[in-house]
């Protein structure tokens, strides 16, 4: 058995880029993992991810009305996954891997604009793939954790502006 945390930088991708395009360096992991092979191990991961992105000043329409403003917005999600790794080696000083994970995940949406404000929480499935290494520093000691993953919220929209929440993130971590 395994345990992870780390810091993660956020990059928001699709049409979540039109209320966040900020890269987000607001994220924190937490992982454990056990091994089922060899080369593979089952695990769970929570995470946490934050996007604050100021928007140009820009008309607004809501209906019948208009409002010429600068919209604040902020992006927070949790996720909680299932994940498999499968690692090409058995060991050596860098032990990479890839693999899928599924999940379950919140996103809550808030948007300022002048005394307006908007938001929202939505539920969402979650899927992805991952891949990275792990770093052995020696017999009993910690193991440093690099990691790329591609995370989708097909079901987290807001206001019409975003139809689905994808991010890609990069994961530095230590474990234990």
């Amino acid at each position: 058995m395994a345990g992870f945390m780390g810091w993660a930088f956020s990059v928001p991708l699709g049409s979540v880029r039109n209320y966040a395009a900020v890269v987000s360096p607001l994220g924190f992991e937490l992982q454990f993992q056990g091994w089922v092979l060899p080369n593979l191990s089952i695990g769970v991961s929570g995470e946490w991810a934050t996007y604050v992105d100021d928007r140009p000043r820009t008309t607004y329409e809501n209906g019948n009305s208009a409002l010429t403003a600068t919209a604040y917005n902020y992006l927070q999600t949790t996720s909680a996954h299932l994940m498999a790794h499968y690692f090409f080696l058995d060991e050596g000083p860098v032990q990479p891997y890839i693999g899928p994970h599924v999940g379950i995940s919140w996103a809550s949406f808030s948007t300022q604009i002048a005394d307006l404000v908007l938001s929202d929480t939505q539920f969402s499935f979650a899927w992805g793939v991952e891949g990275g290494v792990l770093i052995p520093f020696g017999y009993n000691a910690p193991v440093g954790l690099v990691n790329v993953r591609y995370s989708n919220l097909p079901a987290a929209e807001f206001l019409g502006q975003v139809t689905n929440v994808q991010s890609l993130s990069v994961l530095l971590g230590v474990g234990f």
